[in-house]
C-alpha cells in the first residue's frame, strides 16, 4: 500500500503555518485522534488553558518572540515578506545559543536551519490571548503588513516606539507601541539568553495570564495563583480535582474528567483491536476500564450531550458515535463495540486509510500505542509553562 502523501499549494506563509500546525499536532502522541473526538479534547483545552498548545515548549518564548519583533519594527523593510524572512532568520540564529545552554524545550534543536514551524507562529495565539500583542484580530502575516505600512507612511496616530537608546532604563518598563505591551529587554539580552525567565519576566507573564480578559477566569490563571509546591506534585489532569477549585472551574473540570473516563475505553479498545489482542497492556487496561466503578455506576447515565452543548459543538456524526458508543458498552457486547470502532474509523478516514479495516497494512509493533489513554487537555504542556513562571519568580509568588 502506497503511503499517503500530503501536499499543499504554497500561497503564503500564513497558509503554510496553518498546514504546519496540523502536521505538528499529528506528531504529538496525545493529539492522535483516530476516533474523531479531538474537537472535544481541544475545546476543553481552550477553556482550561487558553493561549497554549501542545507544541509550546517553554514560557521564555513569550518574550523571545516579541523581543525580536520589537527590534524589527525599528528597522526598515520594503515589504512584509522581507520582514518575516528576517524574523525567521533571527529565530533560527538563536537556536545555537539556546542549545549551548543545555536547556530543555529548545524549538529547532534538531532541525536547526531546516526548522519549518518557528516560535513566532507557535506562540502567536498566546501572545494575543495574554494581551502582550494588542490586536487579537491580526494574523502574524497581517501584523507584518501593518508594520511595513506604518513604516512607509512615516506618521500614524500611534508611535512605533522610541529609538532604542531613548526608550527606558528599567528592565521592568513596558513597551507600549502600536502593537505591543511587553517588557523591554536589555540591550545585550541575546548574549545572556537562556530558557529561564527573569524575575521581571515571570511576574509580568503571570500578571498577563491572570488579568487578561480571555484567560483571567481559566484553570491556567487559577493554578498560577496556587502554592507552587502543591502544584508540583500534580502530574495528571485527573489529579487537579483534589484542589479547591472555584465553582465555575469545578463544573467544567468535572464534565471534562467524566468525559475522559467515558471515552478512554474507546481508545483502549482501539489499541486492543489494532494489535489483534497482542498488546498485553491494552488488553489489561480494557479489563480494568470495563470493570471500573465509573463504567459500572456512572457510564450509562453520563450526559455526553452536556459536553457538546458546553463546547458548542454541532457535529451530527460525532453525536451519533457517542450515542452508539454508550449503547454498545451498556449492552456488554464486545463484538458490537468492535464493529462500531471499525465503522467509526472508516467514517472518518475511508476504508483505504482506516487502520483497523486494513490491519494487514498496519502490522502491530510491540509497545505501540496510538492516542492518549486518558485525555489531559494540555495540562502537561501548561504545567511546564507554569513551573517556568514559578521558577522565575523565586520567592515572589504572592
Amino acid at each position: 500500500m502506497t503511503p499517503l502523501q500530503i501536499g499543499w499549494i504554497d500561497y503564503s506563509s500564513e497558509h503554510r503555518n496553518k498546514v504546519m500546525a496540523v502536521l505538528d499536532l499529528l506528531s504529538d502522541k496525545g493529539a492522535v485522534d483516530e476516533l474523531g473526538t479531538g474537537m472535544i479534547r481541544d475545546g476543553f483545552g481552550d477553556i482550561f488553558f487558553p493561549g497554549t498548545s501542545t507544541i509550546q515548549t517553554r514560557a521564555k518564548y513569550f518574550f523571545i518572540v516579541p523581543y525580536l519583533m520589537m527590534k524589527l519594527e525599528r528597522e526598515k523593510y520594503s515589504d512584509h515578506k522581507k520582514f518575516l524572512e528576517e524574523l525567521a532568520e533571527r529565530e533560527i540564529n538563536l537556536i545555537d545559543t539556546l542549545v549551548e545552554t543545555n536547556a530543555d524545550g529548545v524549538i529547532g534543536a534538531r532541525a536547526r536551519k531546516k526548522l519549518k514551524r518557528k516560535p513566532s507562529s507557535i506562540y502567536w495565539n498566546g501572545l494575543k490571548t495574554f494581551e502582550i500583542f494588542k490586536h487579537d484580530h491580526l494574523s502574524l502575516e497581517n501584523y507584518a503588513k501593518a508594520v511595513v505600512s506604518l513604516q512607509k507612511k512615516q506618521e500614524s496616530a500611534y508611535s512605533l516606539g522610541n529609538e532604542e537608546g531613548d526608550a527606558v532604563d528599567s528592565e521592568a518598563a513596558e513597551y507600549n507601541s502600536t502593537f505591543w505591551q511587553c517588557l523591554l529587554p536589555d540591550s545585550d539580552w541575546k548574549d545572556t539568553l537562556s530558557m529561564n525567565l527573569t524575575s521581571n519576566e515571570a511576574i509580568f507573564l503571570k500578571e498577563k495570564i491572570v488579568k487578561s480578559q480571555k484567560s483571567k477566569d481559566s484553570l491556567f490563571s487559577y493554578l498560577l495563583q496556587q502554592n507552587p509546591e502543591e502544584l508540583h506534585n500534580i502530574n495528571k489532569f485527573e489529579e487537579i480535582g483534589r484542589l479547591n477549585l472555584p465553582s465555575n472551574i469545578r463544573a467544567d473540570y468535572t464534565l471534562a474528567e467524566q468525559f475522559s473516563k467515558f471515552i478512554s475505553g474507546a481508545n483502549i479498545r482501539y489499541n486492543v483491536l489494532l494489535s489483534n489482542h497482542e498488546n498485553e497492556r491494552a488488553v489489561q487496561k480494557w479489563e480494568e476500564w470495563k470493570n471500573s466503578d465509573f463504567v459500572k455506576n456512572e457510564f450509562a447515565a453520563f450526559r455526553y450531550l452536556d459536553v457538546l452543548f458546553r463546547l458548542k459543538i454541532n457535529n451530527p456524526l460525532l453525536r451519533r458515535f457517542l450515542e452508539q458508543w454508550q449503547r454498545a458498552v451498556v449492552s456488554g457486547d464486545e463484538q458490537e463495540i468492535d464493529e462500531l470502532l471499525v465503522k467509526r474509523e472508516i467514517e472518518l478516514k475511508s476504508k483505504d486509510r482506516a487502520k483497523l479495516y486494513n490491519s494487514k497494512y498496519y502490522a502491530y509493533e510491540e509497545g505501540t500505542w496510538l492516542g492518549a489513554e486518558k485525555l489531559q487537555y494540555r495540562f502537561p504542556n501548561s504545567k511546564i509553562l507554569i513551573e517556568d513562571i514559578f521558577s522565575g519568580m523565586g520567592d515572589d509568588y504572592a
